[in-house]
């Protein structure tokens, strides 16, 4: 790889882990390179449409050719279409917006969800990929791992996933009530966790999460995917399924 397509590439990475529009000088400062350097760079990912000026200010965003990589990429897994009508009657049973995250080497990636009847507040993207024990779908499939899974960082994560067995089900509480929690529960195969699918709203009691009425039925939807994925494994199959785990970087 040449050194220029190299620094795109950083370039481009900058630009995606920010969380808000950066401009050259910003982007130049964090990779050590000069502002010139960095927008003859930027241009090259502009005129390709991997960025795109954020509101023609001279700052940049990710562009449209980064949306059509992440779908193309999102339907390579064919869980995702397996499980589309059962987000749909959990997000319809709930009333909240259920989503569907595969684990992918250490990490959960968000790949597909389904809007609840209430009211959005908010969601990650589809595509947004972070590491199993920071989010509770992530920890859903952590706790239910096939041996040789990745070593536990905490006693305090190691009791959570513990709990979270004894439950058969993750909880977080959720920043806007207090007190309230979405839950996640693991998609198993074998026994073992291949996905995690989520009711992101705050629909559970955090002190008593296994005491609502709802939950047979959230449970038996969950369930319905986890026979299916008994009787057809390859439905349930990822794209990357033939790496470690551990080469796996996002």
């Amino acid at each position: 790889m040449s050194s220029s397509a190299r620094r795109a590439l950083r370039i481009l990475e900058t630009v995606g882990a920010a969380d808000r529009p950066l401009g050259a000088t910003e982007i130049g400062r964090a990779l050590g390179a000069s502002a010139g350097t960095v927008f003859r760079g930027l241009d090259a990912l502009e005129r390709a449409g991997y960025v795109a000026r954020f509101r023609s200010a001279p700052k940049f965003v990710l562009g449209k050719s980064v949306a059509a990589l992440r779908q193309n990429l999102l339907a390579r897994f064919p869980i995702r279409d397996v499980c589309a009508p059962y987000l749909r009657q959990l997000a319809f049973a709930s009333g909240e917006t259920a989503s569907l995250t595969v684990r992918l080497g250490g990490y959960g990636v968000r790949i597909a969800a389904a809007p609840g009847t209430n009211e959005v507040t908010s969601a990650p993207p589809l595509g947004a990929a972070r590491p199993l024990g920071e989010s509770c779908p992530g920890r859903a499939i952590l706790a239910f791992l096939a041996p040789g899974a990745p070593a536990l960082a905490t006693k305090a994560l190691a009791r959570e996933l513990s709990a979270i067995r004894r439950r058969g089900f993750a909880v977080e509480e959720t920043a806007f009530a207090r007190g309230r929690a979405a839950l996640a529960f693991p998609v198993r195969r074998s026994g073992h966790a291949i996905a995690a699918i989520a009711i992101e709203g705050p629909v559970v009691d955090l002190a008593q999460p296994d005491a609502h009425d709802g939950l047979p039925h959230w449970r038996e939807i969950v369930h319905s995917v986890e026979r299916l994925a008994q009787v057809r494994p390859a439905l349930f199959a990822g794209p990357f399924d033939h790496l470690e785990a551990d080469d796996i970087v996002l």
